[in-house]
């Protein structure tokens, strides 16, 4: 009730007996008053207030949760560029360490190491361990060297009698045919021979 109350005091009266009346001529119409614009709250696409009714609307909405041309933007590992007016002013800002000094693992050029304080300890481990047993390495490494010229030439010679056997089967096939076609011919000889 209260709400009719507020809605029927912000309407202006249609006649009130109040208000004197006017003694010219009628003028023309007045035009009829445009529909209201509004906004739909999801897509943000402007349509007539006239025409959008409940189930419209309803199917705007759910038009708009289920749009896939915009899709939204996933969380890269490369970080998006800044707005130009948020850069610092001059190139100057960019420059980290002067010319010659070497650049800190701290401010790597590309955005930041994932992992990076997992891949330093790896990295010193490395080097501990490359310090402490040189000696054993270079042994270790000849050896292997060692071990992996034996196995190539083994696969090499392998290769070599495989490809040797293929040549020698397709002679013995070419051959055997050889000699199955001249028994051919020979029994269609005898055939023609008993025949005539």
């Amino acid at each position: 009730m209260a709400l009719l109350r507020a809605l029927r005091r912000a309407r202006p009266p249609l006649y009130s007996p109040e208000a004197p009346l006017s003694r010219r001529a009628p003028g023309p119409p007045a035009l009829p008053a445009r529909p209201l614009r509004l906004l739909d709250p999801i897509g943000f696409r402007p349509f007539s207030a006239a025409v959008a009714t409940a189930p419209e609307m309803g199917a705007s909405l759910f038009r708009g949760l289920m749009e896939t041309r915009f899709p939204k933007r996933r969380p890269g590992f490369v970080s998006r560029r800044k707005r130009a007016s948020l850069r610092p002013k001059g190139p100057h800002y960019w420059v980290k360490c002067m010319p010659g000094e070497p650049i800190p693992s701290s401010q790597p050029n590309e955005g930041s190491v994932q992992g990076r304080k997992e891949k330093k300890r790896i990295k010193q481990r490395k080097d501990f361990i490359m310090s402490v047993s040189k000696d054993s390495v270079s042994k270790l490494k000849k050896a292997e060297k060692r071990k992996r010229k034996a196995q190539y030439s083994v696969a090499v010679k392998r290769k070599e009698a495989e490809r040797t056997e293929r040549k020698m089967a397709a002679v013995a096939r070419d051959r055997a045919w050889v000699e199955r076609l001249a028994e051919l011919k020979q029994m269609e000889a005898e055939k023609r021979a008993a025949m005539a």
